[in-house]
């Protein structure tokens, strides 16, 4: 490699994560006469030799995923070795029903609406991505579809012991990563492989470990990279320890088995073209010892801070899928319910849809607001180190009579954004469960901010409508507002005008809304005239199923007002270039839905989006 390659583009063991994306160049450069020193350049070599191999992979399996069809089984789930804590997996074979879904939601879009030709054109695709990636010196159909079979993973795992690291470069021989490919040809495979490192001038030799031949790269730091070939179905490239754990799997490793990767791979719902498992209270764990290790004073407090509260509320795992279905992307995940459960556990429909305008362009709600604070409060109450905030809170809480009456009176309740009269406006509806105490809590904050607010400039003012008082908190002038926050807000660039805040408690609903208009809009709805009974959202909801709260966002309508605030504001070339170039395959998105539900002991939650 030239001296231009940087050591922040090799792969480095310590931003591993669930890609296998290296951002470094896609093309082998014959290396020239450099005056680096040795082991930098040999450190650049075979970390070029795997980008090349990564890259060139992963940038070819981006569209070929499209390709062909195949049994829901990984094969290279088989090679993981044992004790991963962080597994991702890319089914670009698409398996089971995948291939036709996919082909479905892709003929919504300009270019791919002749099934017939669909793998051809795919083809063409990759290949100028493939070409263009590696300066023309690489061909999908001609280099890589030859012997890739279409499943990529990458894993990160077992964990060294965190007082075992020291903070310098030595300590990245002790992390583990693998790359994981299923391959077709195994000759054609190790053919190719060979020609990258060669091209990339990368220092390699070769040992046998188990009955398999290991091309192992030259020692960096003192860390070792391997590339292998197991049983002819799969390549795996990483550091040599995890390269010869993946052998003595022989393709039948335990990680799938071990009782949190079985749990969430059972709780797959079909078949998936992206999959990705975290061993997250096991990594937060090591994380909080790793604190402790490296600077005893500082981690040891913020370990006892997130072991004395967070911990007790995260699950002991968490997967994730992503699958398509033929009108729609599916985003899924599960996780095992923790120690301490925070928020709504009944999955059940919500009644505050009921009072959403049917012109909300973004409406999402939750079950039991005021029990899910004080839920909260409850835990952090449970933790010394968060003593300090809380006193505070609590002097706070007790100017309007502590947490019952501040908010232990708020049932369901869904943030929103309407559009209806043309600029849009938002707020929340909370659902009361007692409408007195409620009542009394606004009532107590008007005189509050009759009392204090007149010093600075803030008014309130009541109005009737339809038998309801609105009350509307004026804030006054906003560039007078940033100029009291004082720094570069006073010197910022803001709108003029008065900001406004408006509130009404009316039967079993309180509304807080960015103006009147939003809570005469919401007072106006009826269960009829709401989102409850629009035909679009309720096909939507009864998709993602009920659950402990629900998103909706018209997609739709929030571009379509993007747009037209564009419009006399953007640049008109890159209002062109948008319309041309952009915008045609934004129109096929409808609409996305998301629900959250606890089934069993597992907490799930699902992200639909959908195309027309």
């Amino acid at each position: 490699m030239t001296d231009e390659l940087e050591p922040g583009m090799a792969p480095s063991s310590t931003d591993l994560g669930p890609s296998i994306a290296v951002s470094a160049p896609l093309t082998p450069v014959v290396p020239v006469a450099s005056t680096a020193p040795a082991h930098r350049r040999g450190r650049l070599r075979w970390a070029a030799a795997i980008a090349i191999i990564a890259l060139v992979v992963g940038t070819s399996a981006a569209v070929a995923a499209l390709l062909t069809g195949s049994s829901s089984g990984a094969t290279v789930l088989g090679y993981v070795p044992d004790h991963t804590i962080v597994y991702a997996e890319v089914r670009l074979d698409l398996p089971g029903d995948q291939r036709r879904a996919v082909g479905s939601f892709l003929s919504k879009f300009p270019g791919f609406h002749d099934q017939a030709a669909l793998e051809s054109k795919l083809d063409q695709v990759l290949d100028d991505l493939v070409k263009g990636a590696s300066k023309g010196n690489q061909s999908y159909t001609t280099d890589v579809k030859p012997w890739f079979d279409g499943e990529l993973a990458f894993s990160v795992g077992p964990l060294p012991p965190a007082a075992s690291l020291v903070p310098d470069k030595s300590s990245m021989r002790a992390f583990r990563a693998l790359a994981l490919v299923s391959i077709k040809d195994a000759q054609a495979a190790q053919a190719w492989f060979d020609a990258a490192v060669a091209k990339s001038g990368a220092t390699t030799t070769t040992e046998t470990y188990a009955g398999a031949t290991l091309t192992v790269f030259s020692e960096t730091d003192g860390a070792r990279a391997a590339f292998a070939l197991l049983g002819g179905k799969v390549a795996v490239l990483g550091d040599i320890v995890s390269v010869k754990a993946a052998v003595d799997t022989k393709g039948s490793g335990g990680f799938a088995n071990e009782p949190g990767p079985k749990a969430a791979l059972d709780s797959a719902s079909g078949d998936h073209v992206g999959f990705v498992y975290v061993g997250l209270r096991e990594l937060v764990d090591w994380s909080s010892d790793l604190g402790k290790a490296v600077s005893p004073k500082v981690g040891g407090a913020a370990g006892a801070a997130l072991n004395g509260s967070m911990v007790k509320v995260l699950p002991a795992w968490t997967a994730y899928w992503l699958r398509f279905e033929s009108d729609a992307l599916v985003m899924e995940a599960t996780a095992p319910r923790p120690d301490v459960i925070i928020g709504p556990t009944e999955n059940r429909t919500s009644s505050v849809f009921e009072h959403v305008p049917a012109t909300a362009i973004v409406a999402a709600s939750r079950h039991d607001l005021g029990k899910s604070l004080k839920q909260l409060l409850d835990l952090y109450r449970s933790d010394p180190s968060a003593k300090p905030i809380l006193d505070r809170l609590d002097q706070a809480l007790g100017l309007v009579g502590g947490p019952d009456t501040a908010f232990g009176w708020a049932g369901d309740a869904a943030i929103v954004v309407e559009a209806g009269a043309g600029a849009p406006e938002g707020g929340l509806i909370v659902a009361t469960t007692d409408h007195a105490a409620a009542e009394g809590l606004f009532t107590a904050l008007r005189t509050f901010i009759a009392l204090g607010g007149g010093a600075q400039g803030i008014t309130t003012h009541d109005e009737t409508y339809n038998g309801t008082t609105i009350t509307v908190v004026d804030l006054g002038d906003l560039g007078r507002l940033s100029g009291m926050a004082g720094g570069a807000a006073s010197g910022s660039v803001l709108p003029s005008g008065h900001v406004e805040i408006a509130y009404a408690v009316s039967g079993d609903i309180v509304v807080i809304g960015s103006g009147p208009g939003f809570v005469k809009q919401v007072l106006d709805t009826t269960k009829a005239t709401s989102l409850a009974s629009s035909e679009r959202y309720v096909k939507l909801a009864q998709r993602a199923g009920t659950g402990t709260g629900t998103t909706y966002v018209d997609i739709s309508a929030v571009r379509e007002l993007v747009e037209k605030a564009a419009i006399g504001v953007a640049d008109p070339i890159a209002i062109a270039r948008y319309e041309k170039d952009l915008k045609p395959f934004l129109i096929p998105f409808d609409a996305m839905i998301a629900s959250g539900s606890v089934s069993g002991d597992l907490s799930r939650s699902v992200v639909i989006v959908t195309v027309k």
